[in-house]
């Protein structure tokens, strides 16, 4: 963490907690009282409660990391010259005052839950008589998670492109809360640390409830329930097999997508078409297939903000032209993707663009998702890594087949792009699919036949002023 924010950490971490729960007590020293927050079982959980509450801050995936900044960047929205500031986002300028505002907020929040995040793994070392075993293996496991996943997000928007910069310099991995300056680790080092937090949280997540219980987990307490709104054991080696994907280890890359695999018809089995065609209240996220998500009881407000072209100006507007999205869908109607989320269309300025619906809804649970990892991903893994060209189709088809689409006979890198363009609409995962693949051109969000070249320095988000000086 940069020199910027030493001077006030305490201060940060404190406020931006006591907004969701008082786990956090400011003495007149303006040192953290952990003794009373952690001397009960009652006191960890609402530590770990509040950092996946914060999740939902509109600096992370509230906002930035799933369908704003992060999706502008990937071309997925038309931004129109009206709205100045993204429009100089979605060019690329990060000189400008709009990319530089953003990029601070991701860096201090994220950065902020990850200090709260090794208070919290401090604090459970010698502690599981006060935890009991299974409370003591599931904090920390998931906290662990929670500190690679955090952590794997920021590498993949402000490091380098892995491939070929395994020793050049990256951003720090912190493993322990201090208000010292931490050391910059080469891109290998760094993903070194994601993998182990996550193997190590894989082993302690091993009696996850998840695994009896199935999503819905074990009734006998709500910490335990509801499984996919917080970084279980599955989700975990979804992580993995994201993970060693992103460092091109395909053979790790596959195994771990294919555990998650081989057991998802029974805990994340693919969406019933009935599902999304509820007249009421249709699930449009297809949230049975969602491993991890957070849960935004405020979501409808991002449809209300964001996408209601109805109500909406240009100015503020996130849509996508539809000569655009015909194109990538091949005017195929009948997917589900585009069915539930993409169907409806607006005029505005003789220009033609699609609602985009995925966040339409209220009153139920899934209508309070954003989903941050879904068992689609592993398939569109294991197309990508499998050995055998025979095995990636096939997996390939699987996915296909539960979007209504009919099988392939062929399978391509173009396809798997195109894949990708569908399946993570609004959920910030294509611009990393970008640039993992160092793709030097992508599709313009704001003409069907043009296409953005790119300089591969456009995925790197430059590290934000004050935050650069590690001496």
């Amino acid at each position: 963490m940069g020199n910027k924010y030493l001077t006030i950490i305490v201060m940060i971490i404190c406020m931006s907690f006591m907004s969701c729960s008082d786990w956090l007590d400011v003495q007149p020293s303006d040192r953290i009282s952990e003794e009373n927050n952690y001397s009960l079982l009652g006191g960890y959980k609402k530590a770990l409660n509040g950092i996946y509450i914060e999740l939902n801050n509109n600096d992370l995936y509230g906002r930035n990391l799933s369908y704003e900044y992060i999706e502008i960047l990937a071309q997925h929205w038309a931004i129109s010259d009206e709205n100045a500031d993204s429009k100089s986002i979605m060019n690329f300028d990060y000189t400008g005052r709009p990319a530089r505002d953003r990029a601070t907020a991701i860096w201090s929040k994220a950065y902020n839950l990850i200090a709260n995040t090794n208070l919290l793994l401090e604090n459970c070392e010698g502690k599981e008589q006060v935890l009991g075993t299974d409370y003591y293996n599931l904090i920390k496991g998931e906290a662990l998670a929670l500190r690679a996943f955090l952590h794997f997000d920021l590498f993949r928007l402000f490091g380098p492109i892995y491939a070929g910069n395994e020793d050049a310099e990256t951003i720090p991995y912190n493993m322990e809360f201090s208000l010292d300056v931490q050391k910059k680790d080469s891109c290998a080092a760094f993903m070194s640390h994601v993998i182990d937090d996550l193997t190590m949280a894989e082993s302690l997540l091993q009696d996850d409830p998840i695994i009896r219980y199935g999503v819905k987990g074990n009734p006998k307490d709500n910490f335990l329930e509801y499984r996919n709104l917080r970084l279980n054991y599955y989700a975990v080696q979804g992580l993995l097999a994201r993970a060693y994907l992103y460092i091109g280890d395909t053979e790790k890359a596959y195994e771990y997508a294919m555990k998650v695999i081989d057991v998802h018809e029974n805990v994340f089995p693919w969406v019933n078409p009935t599902q999304f065609q509820l007249s009421g209240s249709p699930d449009r996220v297809f949230s049975s297939e969602i491993m991890f998500a957070a849960q935004n009881i405020n979501r409808d407000l991002i449809y209300n903000s964001y996408f209601d072209g109805r109500n909406m100006k240009m100015t503020r507007l996130l849509a996508p032209r539809a000569d655009v999205v015909d194109y990538v869908f091949q005017s195929d109607k009948v997917d589900y993707r585009y069915a539930t989320c993409l169907s409806r269309t607006i005029e505005i300025n003789s220009s033609t663009y699609c609602i985009f619906e995925k966040y339409q809804g209220t009153d139920s649970l899934y209508n309070q998702m954003i989903p941050l990892i879904r068992i689609s991903e592993m398939y569109l893994i294991a197309a990508e890594a499998a050995p055998a060209y025979a095995d990636r189709l096939k997996y390939f088809n699987v996915l296909l087949n539960n979007r209504g689409v009919r099988s392939r006979t062929y399978l391509t890198a173009s396809n798997l792009e195109d894949e990708y363009w569908k399946e993570f609409f609004g959920e910030g995962q294509l611009f990393f699919f970008f640039k993992r693949g160092k793709k030097t051109s992508i599709k313009s969000a704001l003409s069907q036949y043009s296409f953005m070249t790119m300089n591969l320095n456009n995925y790197v988000v430059p590290i934000p002023d004050g935050e650069t000086q590690y001496d």
